[in-house]
Parts: C-alpha cells; sequence; structure tokens
C-alpha cells in the first residue's frame, strides 16, 4: 500500500487529516509533519527520517517553494518510489485514501494531482 506524508506549515495537515478521517474513518500509512518550530534543516532531517524505507509514498506539501517543500525535494534527491504533490486539499486526499489500494503507484499520482485539481472551483 502506498504510503503518505503530509508535510505543511503549521497544523495545517494534521487538520486535514482528521477532516479526512472524519470522512473516511482512520488511516494506516499516514504520517503528518509540521514545520512549526523547524528551522529548515531540521525539517529536511525529519522528512527524510520519515520516509518509509522501500516503500512507495507520495508527499504532499500545502504550496511549491515553501520549507515543506524543499525539505520534500532535498528527501527525493535520491531514486525510491517517491512523488511529491504542492497543493494539498481535502478532494486531493479523500482521493489518494479512496484509491491507494488499487492503483498502480505512477497513475495513483497523477489521478490524486487530477482530482485535486478538479476540487478547486471558481463559482459566480
Amino acid at each position: 500500500m502506498v504510503q503518505a506524508l503530509i508535510i505543511t506549515h503549521g497544523l495545517l495537515g494534521a487538520e486535514l487529516l482528521q477532516c479526512v478521517e472524519a470522512l473516511l474513518g482512520p488511516q494506516d500509512g499516514v504520517q503528518v509533519i509540521s514545520n512549526q518550530g523547524q528551522d529548515l534543516e531540521g525539517l529536511c532531517k525529519l522528512v527524510a527520517s520519515r520516509i518509509p524505507a522501500g516503500e512507495p509514498a507520495i508527499l504532499f506539501v500545502d504550496f511549491c517553494g515553501g520549507s515543506p517543500y524543499v525539505a520534500c525535494r532535498r528527501a527525493c534527491d535520491s531514486p525510491s518510489r517517491l512523488a511529491i504533490i504542492s497543493g494539498v486539499n481535502l478532494p486531493m486526499l479523500t482521493s489518494f485514501f479512496t484509491k491507494r489500494a488499487t492503483e498502480d503507484f505512477d497513475e495513483l499520482a497523477e489521478v490524486v494531482r487530477e482530482d485535486g485539481l478538479r476540487g478547486v472551483q471558481l463559482i459566480r
């Protein structure tokens, strides 16, 4: 099963996971990391230490360019089955947790990204 790390500013990741679990029930194979109280080097080490060895994982970050994103990019320098998806949102995480057991890793990463984008709508 594909693992998940949700790495965000402040408590955003924990709150998103709490919402997902309210919808879908408790989820295994997920860790939440906050940048709160971390300098960049400390966050990089923390992210690297939490990546599951030998298992595919998707690293969800809140936005490109922030310290969670930078920490993930540094951690993904070594070859493995990792993907980073930025702009984490509730539709994206719901998609991930409902499809991760049945989809191929590469397909899952793309489908989850697309579902996250579909969740963003402008309504006038």
